[in-house]
């Protein structure tokens, strides 16, 4: 990063970073998540779900990706190692659920993990608005995606 981009940046940059890998292992965890459920699951619904869980396993990929450049730009670096991952995270990881035919615990368990989200960016959003631009629209940007997540997982849930 350069120096005046360096001169604007009014927060923290150990904090932005923090909370940055943070985001980034949520993000990675959550396309796991999604990601293997979408293997495991089976039922009526499952060829429904499954897809939908793909597609969002890769949106929280290039969500993580976003979060990936932010942090080399500030000079930080990613967690390099997989096993890192669940305790910088903060919203934590959720196994899919023991049985493969539960589509209702795997949506509950989906909204658990886009709240989570949802809440932590919001935060993140607030906190960044007047002190890192850059960071803010990044936040904001996952924020948005997330809401629109939660929204498409609602209905889901209520249709099982």
């Amino acid at each position: 990063m350069g120096r005046t981009a360096r001169e604007i940046v009014k927060a923290n940059l150990d904090e932005v970073i923090k909370d940055l890998l943070q985001a980034y292992s949520d993000e990675w965890l959550a396309h796991y998540q999604y990601w293997l459920t979408a293997q495991w699951i089976r039922g009526i619904d499952a060829d429904t779900l499954r897809p939908v869980l793909l597609k969002q396993s890769m949106d929280e990929l290039k969500h993580a990706e976003k979060l990936a450049q932010r942090i080399i730009q500030l000079g930080g670096r990613p967690v390099m190692d997989f096993s890192k991952l669940l305790n910088t995270s903060r919203c934590g990881y959720i196994a899919p659920p023991e049985d493969p035919t539960d589509l209702k615990k795997v949506v509950e368990d989906v909204l658990k993990a886009e709240q989570c989200a949802i809440r932590f960016y919001n935060q993140m959003v607030e906190k960044y608005r007047a002190t890192d631009v850059v960071t803010y629209e990044v936040f904001e940007d996952l924020l948005e995606d997330e809401v629109e997540d939660e929204e498409e997982w609602e209905k889901f849930l209520a249709k099982l």
